[in-house]
């Protein structure tokens, strides 16, 4: 029993110590900031119901993404922190433009987007980096309970595509 016992062990430590050695360096984080500027074109939306026990999502793209009709574009600028918005087909959740800014430039969860009638703050379905061709921004739906809590009766993901 000890000598398998010592076998084991010896076996553990060898698989142990061969790990591969790890070569060259990862390089630098690449900045979110870069990654979020340019121009996206919505290319999805879906609809969930938090309070629902399945959580059942809804592709609801047909409305957002119409053959023969432009989708709508939002375009960020990082020099001075703008952003523009080309309307299509759906609701447009952006207005026309205004200023934005992330919740942390370097590991963003949250933007906020300032226009003159309102202050959004959406979820990030994840950083961007440059390299990334997909954005999802999300938007939640509530309402105030009796004893002042919020609910969350909706989510909304939109889904976009780098255009430039």
């Amino acid at each position: 029993m000890k000598k398998t016992l010592i076998l084991i062990s010896c076996i553990a430590i060898g698989f142990a110590s061969c790990k591969p050695e790890v070569k060259g360096e990862l390089g630098e984080v690449p900045s979110k900031m870069e990654g979020i500027r340019g121009t996206w074109e919505v290319s999805g939306f879906k609809q969930q119901d938090p309070n629902n026990a399945i959580r059942e999502e809804r592709d609801l793209s047909e409305f957002y993404v119409v053959d023969g009709q432009a989708p709508s574009r939002l375009s960020f600028n990082t020099d001075s922190m703008t952003f523009s918005v080309i309307p299509g087909p759906g609701k447009n959740f952006f207005g026309t433009g205004g200023s934005w800014a992330f919740d942390n430039n370097e590991y963003p969860t949250k933007m906020f987007l300032y226009t003159p009638a309102d202050t959004i703050e959406a979820l990030l379905g994840g950083a961007v980096r440059p390299s990334d061709s997909k954005l999802e921004i999300q938007f939640e739906s509530s309402c105030t309970q009796a004893d002042g809590s919020k609910l969350i009766t909706s989510v909304y993901t939109l889904i976009f595509n780098r255009a430039n």
